[in-house]
């Protein structure tokens, strides 16, 4: 069975373990990569673990992403968040031997602000912005969510834009990264959902396009009233840049897995 394949079956047997432990709520988040425009009540708080794996290069290449964060409501429209960041990486070297190092990322500050209802008004919007500072980054990133409900099926897109300052030992390299993502999800029961979700995710460094990956897979969501959990699995498609798909230097698919403590 192929790497795709055998992901593809965790991803059924997570799934499934995902329902079973689910019982009848409102659900919180419904997918994986793309945002909704809902905030936090006032005074109330989540810690949210976020995992994303990333696999599948021509050399053996495993990334795993974590992120460490606490939620809490600011006023009827306005929340915000603090991350802790890691990552962990496992690849082939030149001499065909497997390294892993891991290391801290940083943290991040979040700010969301809701404008309009996805329900009560024509249309969902909120404006969010977040920061980031580490070791070897520097990043702001801003993104325009919008979502709709239309009975049982939830529509949302996110247009994201980041600024990065990447600092190296002798020079700091700026990227920018748009990275728009979007999703449509029907809403099963209260307390679970699927969909699918596709993102684009383009790197453009000193006016040059590096690179513009589309990847496109399912994701499923489910709640109770203590916690909610959302799961996606997106394959590469291709890279737009390159005419093909570039497993070289991005990956074949990567997983999020999200997993929220109403505190």
């Amino acid at each position: 069975m192929s790497s795709l394949g055998r992901l593809g079956a965790g991803f059924a047997i997570a799934a499934g373990t995902l329902c079973i432990a689910a019982s009848a709520s409102a659900n919180d988040r419904h997918f994986g990569y793309t945002y909704e425009t809902a905030v936090l009540p006032p005074g109330q708080r989540e810690l949210e673990v976020w995992t994303t794996w990333r696999s599948g290069r021509d050399s053996y290449y495993s990334r795993f992403d974590h992120r460490l964060e606490f939620e809490v409501g600011l006023t009827g429209q306005l929340m915000t968040a603090f991350y802790l960041n890691f990552h962990g990486i496992t690849e082939q070297n030149a001499e065909d031997v497997r390294e892993s190092r891991f290391a801290y990322d940083g943290v991040s500050s979040e700010w969301k602000l809701k404008l309009s209802d996805p329900v009560a008004d024509a249309i969902g919007s909120a404006g969010y912005l977040e920061f980031t500072a580490g070791p070897s980054l520097y990043e702001i990133e801003a993104k325009l969510l919008l979502d709709k409900r239309l009975g049982d099926v939830l529509i949302a897109a996110n247009l994201v834009g980041e600024h990065e300052w990447e600092i190296g030992p002798e020079e700091t390299e700026r990227v920018i990264v748009l990275d728009p993502v979007a999703g449509v999800s029907y809403v099963v029961s209260p307390h679970f959902a699927a969909g699918l979700e596709v993102h684009s995710q383009t790197n453009i460094v000193s006016g040059d396009v590096e690179k513009s990956v589309l990847s496109l897979g399912p994701t499923i969501a489910v709640s109770d009233e203590t916690y909610w959990a959302t799961l996606s699995f997106l394959p590469q498609l291709t890279d737009l840049k390159a005419g093909k798909r570039n497993t070289t230097t991005d990956e074949d698919f990567e997983v999020r897995l999200l997993f929220s403590f109403h505190l």
